[in-house]
């Protein structure tokens, strides 16, 4: 205890908790003012149009009223603001014009001020399909001089009544994040620095992971910038996955199967598909109040802290040397894929299946080792096997197939350690629980793909099927070339390749067993990821293949095993390095590896930092505008979880097949429950189709009658004989999923018992 005060009377602790007090008091103190509110009516628009007429609507609206070409139209008076998260509620009329590729114009609104980075300069576009929308806008800096300002850049765009509004939930969230983050690095601090009473005692180990802060800061770079981390091929239908689950959540669903905005309302269901469990983090934050682009850039910076940490501790297991485990996990970091999947498509659920992988061969190399592993080793290995594979689970469903393939591969050779008693129980029981664990989602996503219906996620079950996959193969030449978007297994890790090969000649029998078992096996299977992720390997005759050839498939792009590739020759790698350690050249070996590393991110970061420019994408329609192919959907969405029978085309769906046979009056949707007003006259049973994609779990609430899945994949509900009135229509899960959900939970629930309740109860009893 006199240590801690003793520490606490450094200059430079006390500087350091009087900023982090100061910034706590000062998010308090500003998030306790009452909420900045500014509200203009049509006639105190200030109009600053050069070419477009303005006028009033019927409605009483001011703005252009004519189909015109774009400019900034209106201003609003100058406001005092200061610096917060502000929710513009717009009353407008927006009918956009078209460009010549027949994509509709966008319209929105803005942030100005005399000053110069008073405002973020983001701009929030409007819902074409409404007359009303929310839209989210940040102050950076305190200014009187903040004008909204509307854009209309194609069409007729007029505006009324306009309230802007401090978001004092998102201030209070902001009290929290800060609250949250000191103490996080305090702790951190706590560990790592030598003076303090707690620090770890490995000086080794504390610098370690002081660099590997550094090394996850700089996989960061990019998400410190205005919009960073939000240029990739799927960052669009990331953000709209969040901002689904936010809906799915303010609706009540727990968890969520179907986002009900999506598709134009008509609702669509990648959770039944996708694991997502990881998403519900940035969802929370969306929640709270924080755009979706800054709940997606806090995940990243979040998961890539988890990759450094889950990596670190995994190598440094199985090789039980610091500086070794740190050369692994900056390897990987870096590792070209890794990059690129965080940056250049932005694919969620790889790079995070990316940070889980490194568990699996920690848990094979306790298992595996040169003797029966004991009881304790049993339940660590059984224990990163539940996470690992249950995280795969829950992220990307073609990793957890790439994973468990090479795993099966691996524990089939080796089938006799793997039939011994313990061994075969880690397996039993990690296979068990992560399927307990994960059954909420499981037993849906068998549920929904046994029971067909949804096809267009496979290219099918044949040899032409394996030619379409195999064309999208990297050429052999690109394995190894630093390409601008980084989509290689690159030099550096092909070197580390290299070295072991050579360690594995010179040493002959004196290198390490370890080192050489586990090198062997890496670059074994690792050379056959490379191999399958090009254009070489025969993805015809595999995907001939019955059953297994359906699955293996679902890869779509062979350059996918790239991900098991990296973890794989990372390994490898660092057993290069490792064996040595005995003589002179691992030092040199290992600084060559690490220079080639950053030189790569370097090279990565000069060609991709240029093109990030400041955009802002995520308030009720701005997802409209997300992608040129459909712009005029609700939100952006991919076509491959659509149940078939459904035809999408660029401005909603299109039904071939009659099938209602009653008097429509009007469907509405709230709050993600369905309202179809209807009467039936024939005196008989009728139909409705109802403009919503069909999943499981859609039910009728108030009245009798059942649901079903039309020819044109969309929710259909028969019609009793002579009514007349409305019939409400709602996802409701089905009972058996709720059975799922509950044993998922109670699994939970006693794993946590077993490792927190109990051992405190006996440490009371002794």
């Amino acid at each position: 205890m006199k240590t801690s005060f003793h520490l606490l009377r450094r200059p430079p602790v006390l500087a350091l908790l009087i900023v982090q007090l100061l910034i706590l008091l000062g998010a308090v103190w500003s998030a306790a003012q009452p909420a900045t509110v500014y509200r203009f009516t049509p006639d105190q628009w200030e109009v600053i149009a050069q070419h477009s007429a303005i006028a009033y609507d019927e409605d009483g609206r001011r703005g252009v009223t004519e189909m015109t070409e774009g400019e900034i139209i209106l201003q609003t008076p100058a406001m005092s603001l200061p610096a917060g998260h502000y929710r513009v509620a717009l009353d407008y009329r927006y009918e956009p014009s078209r460009t010549a590729e027949e994509i509709d114009h966008r319209a929105g609104v803005y942030f100005t001020a005399a000053e110069a980075m008073s405002v973020s300069g983001e701009q929030g576009c409007v819902d074409v399909l409404t007359q009303q929308d929310t839209v989210v806008l940040n102050v950076n800096y305190a200014s009187d001089t903040v004008r909204l300002v509307a854009n209309n850049d194609g069409g007729i765009f007029t505006l009324g009544n306009v309230e802007i509004r401090q978001d004092m939930v998102y201030a209070w969230a902001c009290v929290l994040g800060w609250l949250v983050l000191f103490v996080l690095v305090d702790l951190a601090l706590l560990l790592l620095v030598p003076a303090s009473p707690k620090a770890l005692r490995d000086a080794d180990l504390r610098g370690c992971l002081w660099l590997l802060a550094g090394v996850t800061l700089l996989t960061c770079v990019p998400l410190l910038m205005n919009s960073g981390g939000c240029q990739g091929a799927d960052w669009r239908f990331h953000l709209a996955r969040i901002e689904g689950i936010a809906q799915g959540l303010r609706e009540g669903q727990f968890p969520v199967r179907i986002y009900s905005q999506a598709k134009d309302g008509y609702g669509y269901a990648p959770s039944l598909f996708y694991g997502e469990a990881f998403l519900y983090f940035p969802a929370v934050l969306r929640l709270l109040g924080m755009s979706v682009q800054g709940a997606y850039r806090t995940y990243v910076m979040v998961i890539q802290a988890l990759t450094a940490g889950i990596s670190f501790f995994s190598f440094r297991q199985m090789f039980r040397h610091n500086k070794t485990a740190l050369l692994g996990s900056i390897l990987y970091m870096l590792a070209p894929y890794h990059i690129y999947n965080i940056y250049w498509r932005s694919a969620v659920g790889e790079y995070t299946a990316l940070a889980f992988l490194p568990l699996i061969p920690a848990a094979l190399s306790l298992l595996y080792g040169s003797q029966l592993p004991d009881r304790h080793q049993a339940k660590v290995a059984c224990a990163e096997l539940v996470v690992a594979f249950g995280a795969l689970v829950q992220t990307h469903i073609i990793s957890l197939e790439l994973a468990t393939l090479a795993t099966a591969i691996f524990c089939l050779y080796h089938f006799r350690r793997t039939f011994t008693r313990r061994v075969l129980g880690v397996w039993l029981t990690a296979a068990g629980l992560v399927v307990l664990l994960n059954l909420w989602f499981l037993f849906p996503f068998v549920t929904v793909m046994m029971g067909g219906g949804y096809s267009s996620m496979y290219g099918g079950e044949s040899f032409a099927g394996g030619l379409s996959v195999q064309k999208n193969g990297l050429c052999l030449s690109q394995l190894l070339n630093w390409r601008d978007d980084h989509n290689s297994i690159g030099v550096v890790l092909v070197a580390g390749a290299v070295a072991f090969v050579w360690c594995w000649f010179t040493q002959g029998k004196d290198m390490p067993r370890r080192e050489k078992k586990i090198g062997l096996w890496a670059l074994l299977l690792g050379t056959l990821a490379c191999w399958m992720s090009t254009n070489t390997f025969p993805w015809g005759w595999l995907g001939a293949l019955p059953v297994a050839g359906r699955l293996l498939l679902a890869i779509q792009f062979p350059w996918r095993y790239f991900s098991l590739a990296t973890v794989l020759l990372v390994l490898v790698s660092v057993c290069a390095v490792s064996a040595l350690r005995r003589g002179r050249y691992a030092q040199p070996v290992a600084v060559l590896l690490l220079s080639a590393s950053l030189l790569g991110v370097g090279i990565f970061y000069h060609s991709y930092l240029p093109t990030v420019e400041p955009v802002y994408l995520g308030d009720s329609g701005q997802l409209i505008y997300a992608d040129y192919k459909i712009s005029n959907m609700s939100w952006y969405y991919d076509s491959l979880y659509l149940p078939d029978g459904a035809v999408e085309i660029r401005d909603g769906f299109v039904c071939n097949t009659p099938i209602t046979t009653v008097d429509i009056a009007s469907v509405t949707r709230e709050n993600g429950v369905t309202v179809l007003s209807c009467s039936e006259a024939t005196g008989q049973m009728g139909h409705a189709e109802l403009p919503l994609l069909y999943y499981p779990g859609y039910t009728i609430l108030n009245t009798e009658g059942n649901v079903f899945r039309t020819e044109n994949g969309m929710v259909g509900v028969t019609v009793p004989a002579g009514y007349s009135g409305e019939i409400r229509v709602a996802f409701r899960e089905p009972k058996r999923w709720l059975a799922a959900d509950m044993i998922s939970l109670l699994t939970l629930l006693v794993l946590v018992g077993r490792l927190v309740v109990v051992p405190r109860w006996r440490r009371k009893k002794q």
